[in-house]
Protein backbone atom coordinates (compact mmCIF):
# COMPACT_ATOMS: atom_id res chain seq x y z
CA UNK A 1 0.00 0.00 0.00
CA UNK A 2 1.47 3.48 -1.44
CA UNK A 3 2.29 5.71 1.48
CA UNK A 4 1.45 9.15 1.45
CA UNK A 5 5.00 11.26 1.55
CA UNK A 6 5.15 15.03 3.18
CA UNK A 7 7.81 17.82 3.55
CA UNK A 8 7.82 18.41 7.57
CA UNK A 9 11.78 20.42 7.51
CA UNK A 10 13.80 22.44 5.30
CA UNK A 11 17.15 23.77 5.65
CA UNK A 12 19.11 25.37 3.28
CA UNK A 13 22.46 27.30 3.27
CA UNK A 14 22.89 29.66 -0.03
CA UNK A 15 24.62 33.10 -1.67
CA UNK A 16 21.84 34.73 0.32
CA UNK A 17 22.99 33.40 3.56
CA UNK A 18 21.61 30.78 6.21
CA UNK A 19 18.45 29.51 6.36
CA UNK A 20 15.18 29.26 4.18
CA UNK A 21 13.88 32.24 5.06
CA UNK A 22 16.83 34.55 3.60
CA UNK A 23 16.73 32.11 0.32
CA UNK A 24 13.01 32.81 -0.38
CA UNK A 25 13.35 36.24 0.57
CA UNK A 26 16.12 36.09 -1.94
CA UNK A 27 14.20 34.78 -4.34
CA UNK A 28 11.53 36.08 -4.53
CA UNK A 29 12.10 40.05 -4.41
CA UNK A 30 14.57 39.25 -7.26
CA UNK A 31 17.73 39.80 -6.00
CA UNK A 32 21.18 38.53 -7.04
CA UNK A 33 23.27 36.27 -4.69
CA UNK A 34 26.41 36.58 -7.31
CA UNK A 35 29.38 38.24 -6.46
CA UNK A 36 32.90 38.30 -6.71
CA UNK A 37 34.58 34.91 -5.49
CA UNK A 38 36.34 36.08 -2.04
CA UNK A 39 37.83 32.31 -1.15
CA UNK A 40 40.56 31.04 -4.02
CA UNK A 41 42.97 31.99 -1.89
CA UNK A 42 46.59 32.40 -2.87
CA UNK A 43 44.85 31.52 -6.68
CA UNK A 44 45.90 34.29 -8.73
CA UNK A 45 42.45 35.97 -10.17
CA UNK A 46 44.22 37.07 -13.22
CA UNK A 47 44.45 33.91 -14.44
CA UNK A 48 40.74 33.31 -15.29
CA UNK A 49 38.15 35.18 -17.52
CA UNK A 50 35.58 34.54 -15.00
CA UNK A 51 36.28 35.68 -11.03
CA UNK A 52 32.65 35.85 -9.90
CA UNK A 53 29.86 33.18 -8.62
CA UNK A 54 27.37 32.38 -6.10
CA UNK A 55 29.64 32.06 -3.05
CA UNK A 56 28.44 31.41 0.43
CA UNK A 57 30.66 34.17 2.39
CA UNK A 58 31.86 34.08 5.64
CA UNK A 59 30.59 30.81 6.18
CA UNK A 60 31.50 30.07 9.97
CA UNK A 61 30.00 26.12 10.59
CA UNK A 62 31.40 26.19 14.55
CA UNK A 63 29.01 29.59 14.86
CA UNK A 64 25.77 27.66 13.58
CA UNK A 65 26.25 24.18 14.99
CA UNK A 66 24.41 23.97 18.26
CA UNK A 67 26.28 20.94 18.75
CA UNK A 68 30.26 20.62 18.07
CA UNK A 69 31.74 18.90 14.94
CA UNK A 70 34.30 16.53 16.24
CA UNK A 71 36.41 16.17 13.11
CA UNK A 72 37.26 18.78 10.47
CA UNK A 73 35.18 18.34 7.65
CA UNK A 74 35.39 20.64 4.06
CA UNK A 75 32.70 23.14 3.17
CA UNK A 76 30.36 21.17 1.06
CA UNK A 77 29.91 18.80 4.31
CA UNK A 78 29.88 21.91 6.89
CA UNK A 79 26.62 23.06 4.74
CA UNK A 80 24.86 19.96 4.77
CA UNK A 81 24.97 19.70 9.04
CA UNK A 82 23.83 23.40 8.86
CA UNK A 83 21.13 22.88 6.63
CA UNK A 84 19.86 19.31 8.43
CA UNK A 85 20.30 20.82 11.64
CA UNK A 86 17.76 23.35 9.87
CA UNK A 87 15.53 20.89 9.12
CA UNK A 88 15.63 18.56 11.94
CA UNK A 89 15.01 21.46 13.82
CA UNK A 90 11.76 22.71 12.05
CA UNK A 91 10.51 18.95 12.04
CA UNK A 92 10.69 18.60 15.67
CA UNK A 93 13.52 16.24 15.88
CA UNK A 94 16.63 17.80 16.83
CA UNK A 95 18.33 16.08 20.09
CA UNK A 96 18.02 12.43 20.04
CA UNK A 97 15.28 11.43 17.25
CA UNK A 98 16.31 7.56 17.82
CA UNK A 99 14.82 8.21 21.33
CA UNK A 100 11.13 9.03 20.93
CA UNK A 101 8.97 5.60 20.99
CA UNK A 102 7.47 7.44 17.77
CA UNK A 103 10.19 7.25 15.30
CA UNK A 104 11.79 4.58 13.89
CA UNK A 105 15.63 4.65 12.40
CA UNK A 106 15.92 7.84 10.77
CA UNK A 107 17.75 7.91 7.29
CA UNK A 108 20.22 10.36 5.29
CA UNK A 109 20.79 10.21 1.28
CA UNK A 110 22.22 13.39 0.11
CA UNK A 111 23.48 14.19 -3.15
CA UNK A 112 26.58 15.57 -4.69
CA UNK A 113 27.93 16.06 -8.12
CA UNK A 114 32.00 16.91 -6.79
CA UNK A 115 32.26 15.03 -3.35
CA UNK A 116 34.35 16.71 -0.81
CA UNK A 117 36.99 18.35 -3.72
CA UNK A 118 38.01 20.60 -0.86
CA UNK A 119 39.62 17.35 0.67
CA UNK A 120 40.98 15.59 -2.05
CA UNK A 121 43.23 18.79 -3.64
CA UNK A 122 45.22 19.35 -0.69
CA UNK A 123 46.70 15.57 -0.36
CA UNK A 124 47.22 15.13 -4.46
CA UNK A 125 49.33 18.51 -3.60
CA UNK A 126 50.85 17.03 -0.93
CA UNK A 127 52.05 14.01 -2.66
CA UNK A 128 53.02 15.59 -6.19
CA UNK A 129 55.30 18.39 -4.53
CA UNK A 130 56.21 16.73 -1.40
CA UNK A 131 55.99 12.78 -1.90
CA UNK A 132 53.82 9.97 -0.14
CA UNK A 133 54.83 11.44 3.29
CA UNK A 134 53.00 14.34 3.11
CA UNK A 135 49.63 12.80 2.49
CA UNK A 136 47.56 12.65 5.45
CA UNK A 137 46.24 8.97 6.98
CA UNK A 138 42.68 10.38 7.16
CA UNK A 139 42.65 11.40 3.52
CA UNK A 140 40.16 8.36 2.25
CA UNK A 141 38.04 8.99 5.43
CA UNK A 142 37.76 12.84 4.37
CA UNK A 143 37.28 13.01 0.86
CA UNK A 144 35.34 9.56 0.10
CA UNK A 145 32.02 10.60 -1.27
CA UNK A 146 29.89 9.10 1.49
CA UNK A 147 31.68 11.02 4.17
CA UNK A 148 28.81 13.36 3.19
CA UNK A 149 25.74 11.20 4.41
CA UNK A 150 27.76 9.79 6.90
CA UNK A 151 28.95 12.70 8.65
CA UNK A 152 25.52 13.67 8.81
CA UNK A 153 24.29 10.62 10.28
CA UNK A 154 27.20 10.39 12.33
CA UNK A 155 26.62 14.20 14.22
CA UNK A 156 22.80 13.54 14.73
CA UNK A 157 23.18 10.03 15.40
CA UNK A 158 20.73 9.18 12.89
CA UNK A 159 21.11 5.67 12.15
CA UNK A 160 18.49 4.70 9.24
CA UNK A 161 19.63 4.26 5.21
CA UNK A 162 22.27 6.34 4.66
CA UNK A 163 23.90 7.04 0.63
CA UNK A 164 25.20 9.56 -1.45
CA UNK A 165 23.62 10.01 -4.72
CA UNK A 166 26.28 11.10 -7.51
CA UNK A 167 24.37 11.97 -10.29
CA UNK A 168 26.14 15.37 -11.82
CA UNK A 169 23.53 18.00 -11.30
CA UNK A 170 20.57 15.96 -10.93
CA UNK A 171 21.95 14.37 -7.68
CA UNK A 172 19.79 16.76 -5.10
CA UNK A 173 16.80 16.09 -6.64
CA UNK A 174 17.22 12.41 -7.20
CA UNK A 175 18.12 11.89 -3.47
CA UNK A 176 14.75 12.99 -2.32
CA UNK A 177 13.04 11.00 -4.99
CA UNK A 178 14.44 8.02 -3.52
CA UNK A 179 13.92 8.91 0.09
CA UNK A 180 10.35 9.57 -1.05
CA UNK A 181 10.14 6.04 -2.50
CA UNK A 182 11.55 4.74 0.72
CA UNK A 183 9.21 6.30 2.84
CA UNK A 184 6.10 5.58 0.40
CA UNK A 185 6.80 1.74 0.19
CA UNK A 186 7.21 1.36 3.83
CA UNK A 187 11.33 0.65 3.90
CA UNK A 188 11.77 3.87 6.02
CA UNK A 189 9.25 5.92 8.33
CA UNK A 190 11.84 9.28 7.87
CA UNK A 191 14.35 10.20 5.96
CA UNK A 192 16.65 13.64 5.84
CA UNK A 193 17.67 14.30 2.13
CA UNK A 194 19.21 16.87 -0.12
CA UNK A 195 22.35 18.29 -1.54
CA UNK A 196 25.44 19.80 -1.09
CA UNK A 197 28.21 20.92 -3.29
CA UNK A 198 30.83 23.58 -4.02
CA UNK A 199 33.93 23.43 -6.63
CA UNK A 200 35.30 27.17 -5.59
CA UNK A 201 38.48 25.08 -5.24
CA UNK A 202 41.65 26.29 -7.39
CA UNK A 203 41.76 22.57 -9.19
CA UNK A 204 37.94 22.64 -9.93
CA UNK A 205 37.42 25.95 -10.36
CA UNK A 206 40.14 26.02 -13.10
CA UNK A 207 38.34 22.65 -14.52
CA UNK A 208 35.03 24.37 -15.10
CA UNK A 209 36.69 27.93 -16.28
CA UNK A 210 38.74 25.51 -19.09
CA UNK A 211 35.41 23.76 -20.42
CA UNK A 212 34.55 27.03 -21.55
CA UNK A 213 30.68 26.82 -19.97
CA UNK A 214 30.96 29.82 -17.66
CA UNK A 215 28.95 32.84 -18.58
CA UNK A 216 31.51 36.14 -19.31
CA UNK A 217 30.04 39.47 -17.83
CA UNK A 218 31.29 42.85 -16.55
CA UNK A 219 28.67 42.78 -13.88
CA UNK A 220 28.78 39.73 -12.13
CA UNK A 221 24.80 40.04 -10.99
CA UNK A 222 23.93 40.10 -14.59
CA UNK A 223 26.18 37.23 -15.84
CA UNK A 224 23.60 34.08 -14.97
CA UNK A 225 20.78 35.18 -17.84
CA UNK A 226 18.67 32.03 -18.29
CA UNK A 227 16.34 32.24 -21.64
CA UNK A 228 17.96 35.83 -22.34
CA UNK A 229 18.57 36.19 -26.10
CA UNK A 230 22.09 37.32 -24.86
CA UNK A 231 22.86 34.60 -22.64
CA UNK A 232 26.26 32.87 -22.64
CA UNK A 233 26.84 30.84 -20.00
CA UNK A 234 26.29 29.54 -16.41
CA UNK A 235 27.67 30.62 -13.40
CA UNK A 236 29.13 28.70 -10.64
CA UNK A 237 27.90 28.66 -7.00
CA UNK A 238 27.99 26.91 -4.30
CA UNK A 239 25.22 25.32 -1.52
CA UNK A 240 23.52 23.11 0.38
CA UNK A 241 19.58 22.29 1.79
CA UNK A 242 18.38 19.23 3.39
CA UNK A 243 14.50 18.61 3.75
CA UNK A 244 12.97 15.86 6.19
CA UNK A 245 10.72 13.67 4.36
CA UNK A 246 8.25 11.43 6.34
CA UNK A 247 4.75 9.57 5.64
CA UNK A 248 2.29 11.44 6.39
CA UNK A 249 0.90 8.98 8.86
CA UNK A 250 4.09 9.16 11.10
CA UNK A 251 4.07 13.36 10.97
CA UNK A 252 0.21 13.09 12.04
CA UNK A 253 1.42 10.62 14.82
CA UNK A 254 4.06 13.11 16.32
CA UNK A 255 1.96 16.36 15.82
CA UNK A 256 4.07 17.74 13.03
CA UNK A 257 2.13 20.51 10.49
CA UNK A 258 3.23 19.06 6.95
CA UNK A 259 5.10 22.16 4.97
CA UNK A 260 3.99 20.13 1.32
CA UNK A 261 3.38 16.96 -0.26
CA UNK A 262 5.90 14.70 -2.61
CA UNK A 263 3.42 13.91 -5.41
CA UNK A 264 5.79 12.06 -7.85
CA UNK A 265 9.36 11.47 -8.90
CA UNK A 266 10.45 10.61 -12.11
CA UNK A 267 14.02 9.88 -13.80
CA UNK A 268 15.35 8.94 -17.15
CA UNK A 269 18.80 8.69 -19.00
CA UNK A 270 19.49 10.47 -22.49
CA UNK A 271 21.78 7.42 -23.13
CA UNK A 272 23.47 10.24 -25.44
CA UNK A 273 26.30 12.19 -25.06
CA UNK A 274 28.46 12.88 -21.86
CA UNK A 275 27.76 16.77 -21.55
CA UNK A 276 24.76 17.47 -24.49
CA UNK A 277 21.39 17.21 -23.29
CA UNK A 278 18.39 15.60 -25.28
CA UNK A 279 15.07 16.62 -25.90
CA UNK A 280 13.53 13.12 -25.39
CA UNK A 281 14.94 12.26 -22.00
CA UNK A 282 14.25 15.46 -20.41
CA UNK A 283 10.15 14.31 -21.68
CA UNK A 284 10.42 11.03 -20.40
CA UNK A 285 12.15 12.10 -17.31
CA UNK A 286 8.93 14.77 -16.58
CA UNK A 287 6.38 12.66 -18.20
CA UNK A 288 7.29 10.11 -16.07
CA UNK A 289 7.28 12.30 -12.74
CA UNK A 290 3.26 13.12 -13.94
CA UNK A 291 2.45 9.28 -14.40
CA UNK A 292 4.57 8.37 -10.73
CA UNK A 293 2.10 11.00 -9.13
CA UNK A 294 -1.22 10.07 -11.12
CA UNK A 295 -1.53 14.26 -12.09
CA UNK A 296 -2.18 15.64 -15.58
CA UNK A 297 -0.39 18.08 -17.51
CA UNK A 298 -3.22 20.37 -16.94
CA UNK A 299 -2.76 19.97 -13.49
CA UNK A 300 0.79 21.60 -12.84
CA UNK A 301 0.79 25.41 -11.96
CA UNK A 302 4.46 26.28 -11.79
CA UNK A 303 7.90 24.92 -13.25
CA UNK A 304 11.53 25.79 -11.75
CA UNK A 305 13.11 25.47 -14.56
CA UNK A 306 16.80 23.46 -14.72
CA UNK A 307 17.68 26.64 -16.77
CA UNK A 308 21.61 26.85 -16.53
CA UNK A 309 21.90 30.13 -18.91
CA UNK A 310 23.60 27.66 -21.46
CA UNK A 311 22.42 27.61 -24.85
CA UNK A 312 22.22 24.22 -25.22
CA UNK A 313 20.50 23.11 -21.82
CA UNK A 314 17.54 26.49 -21.97
CA UNK A 315 16.76 25.44 -25.59
CA UNK A 316 16.69 21.77 -25.27
CA UNK A 317 14.13 22.23 -21.80
CA UNK A 318 12.29 24.93 -23.21
CA UNK A 319 11.46 22.47 -26.53
CA UNK A 320 10.90 19.84 -23.49
CA UNK A 321 7.74 21.74 -21.87
CA UNK A 322 5.88 22.19 -24.97
CA UNK A 323 6.26 18.79 -25.62
CA UNK A 324 4.98 18.01 -22.08
CA UNK A 325 2.75 20.39 -21.38
CA UNK A 326 1.24 21.40 -25.17
CA UNK A 327 0.83 24.69 -26.01
CA UNK A 328 -0.26 25.87 -22.52
CA UNK A 329 3.25 25.12 -22.01
CA UNK A 330 3.97 28.43 -23.29
CA UNK A 331 1.67 30.21 -21.56
CA UNK A 332 2.55 28.18 -17.66
CA UNK A 333 4.56 30.34 -14.84
CA UNK A 334 7.86 29.20 -15.51
CA UNK A 335 11.33 30.31 -13.73
CA UNK A 336 14.78 29.57 -13.71
CA UNK A 337 16.17 30.69 -9.83
CA UNK A 338 19.81 29.82 -10.86
CA UNK A 339 19.44 33.10 -12.40
CA UNK A 340 19.48 34.27 -8.73
CA UNK A 341 21.85 32.06 -7.46
CA UNK A 342 24.02 30.27 -9.84
CA UNK A 343 24.53 26.85 -10.35
CA UNK A 344 25.50 24.89 -7.25
CA UNK A 345 25.70 21.42 -9.30
CA UNK A 346 24.53 18.45 -6.60
CA UNK A 347 22.90 20.89 -4.44
CA UNK A 348 21.13 22.59 -6.90
CA UNK A 349 17.96 20.34 -7.06
CA UNK A 350 17.41 20.49 -3.36
CA UNK A 351 17.76 24.05 -3.12
CA UNK A 352 14.94 24.56 -5.68
CA UNK A 353 12.57 22.16 -4.14
CA UNK A 354 12.67 24.11 -0.92
CA UNK A 355 11.89 26.93 -3.03
CA UNK A 356 9.23 25.44 -4.77
CA UNK A 357 7.78 25.01 -1.21
CA UNK A 358 8.25 28.14 -0.33
CA UNK A 359 6.57 29.25 -3.26
CA UNK A 360 3.28 26.85 -2.95
CA UNK A 361 3.31 27.94 1.03
CA UNK A 362 3.36 31.68 -0.22
CA UNK A 363 1.24 31.28 -4.12
CA UNK A 364 3.61 33.58 -5.50
CA UNK A 365 6.17 32.75 -8.81
CA UNK A 366 9.85 33.73 -7.90
CA UNK A 367 10.88 35.29 -11.27
CA UNK A 368 14.10 34.65 -13.37
CA UNK A 369 16.03 37.80 -13.16
CA UNK A 370 18.57 39.30 -16.28
CA UNK A 371 15.83 37.87 -18.53
CA UNK A 372 15.64 41.14 -20.61
CA UNK A 373 14.98 39.73 -24.06
CA UNK A 374 13.06 36.60 -23.75
CA UNK A 375 14.80 34.46 -26.41
CA UNK A 376 12.24 34.39 -28.92
CA UNK A 377 13.31 30.60 -29.77
CA UNK A 378 13.13 29.03 -26.81
CA UNK A 379 9.46 30.88 -25.70
CA UNK A 380 7.94 30.21 -22.33
CA UNK A 381 6.60 32.56 -20.01
CA UNK A 382 10.03 32.68 -17.52
CA UNK A 383 7.83 35.44 -15.44
CA UNK A 384 10.89 37.91 -16.53
CA UNK A 385 12.68 40.22 -13.39
CA UNK A 386 9.72 40.38 -11.63
CA UNK A 387 7.88 37.85 -9.17
CA UNK A 388 3.83 37.65 -9.07
CA UNK A 389 1.24 36.48 -7.08
CA UNK A 390 -0.07 33.25 -7.95
CA UNK A 391 -2.39 30.43 -6.60
CA UNK A 392 -0.85 27.07 -6.55
CA UNK A 393 -1.57 23.71 -5.98
CA UNK A 394 1.46 21.31 -7.77
CA UNK A 395 5.00 22.14 -8.83
CA UNK A 396 7.29 20.80 -11.32
CA UNK A 397 10.81 20.90 -10.13
CA UNK A 398 13.57 19.88 -13.35
CA UNK A 399 16.99 18.76 -12.92
CA UNK A 400 18.86 17.94 -16.00
CA UNK A 401 22.37 16.86 -15.62
CA UNK A 402 25.80 15.76 -17.46
CA UNK A 403 26.18 12.25 -18.05
CA UNK A 404 22.19 12.32 -19.17
CA UNK A 405 20.75 12.24 -15.75
CA UNK A 406 17.45 13.65 -15.74
CA UNK A 407 15.48 14.08 -12.67
CA UNK A 408 11.80 15.56 -11.90
CA UNK A 409 10.36 16.66 -8.49
CA UNK A 410 6.45 16.89 -8.11
CA UNK A 411 5.35 18.98 -4.84
CA UNK A 412 2.01 19.75 -3.90
CA UNK A 413 1.02 22.24 -1.40
CA UNK A 414 -1.21 21.82 1.97
CA UNK A 415 -4.69 23.22 2.51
Amino acid sequence: MRREVVVTGMGAVTPFGVGVAPLWNGVSTGRSGIDWIQSLGELDPAHYPVRYGGEVAGFDVDALLTKHCEVRVEKSVQMALVASQQALEQAGLLGNPQASSDVGPIGVIAGSGHGACYESEGPYEGFFTRGPRAVRPATIAKCMFNSLSSNVSIHFGLTGPNHVIASACSSGTAAMGLSAILIRDGFADIVLCGGADSAFTPMMFTCWTNMRVMARHAEPKQASRPFDAQRNGLVLAEGAAMLVLESRETAERRGVQPLATVLGYGTSSDAHHITAPTVAGQVAAMRSCLTDAGVGSKQVDYINLHGTATHANDQTEATAVVEVFGRRGESLPTSSTKSMLGHSLGASGAIEAAICVEALRHGFVPPTINCDTPDPDVGLDYVPNEGRTSPMRIALSNSFAFGGNNACLLLGGQK
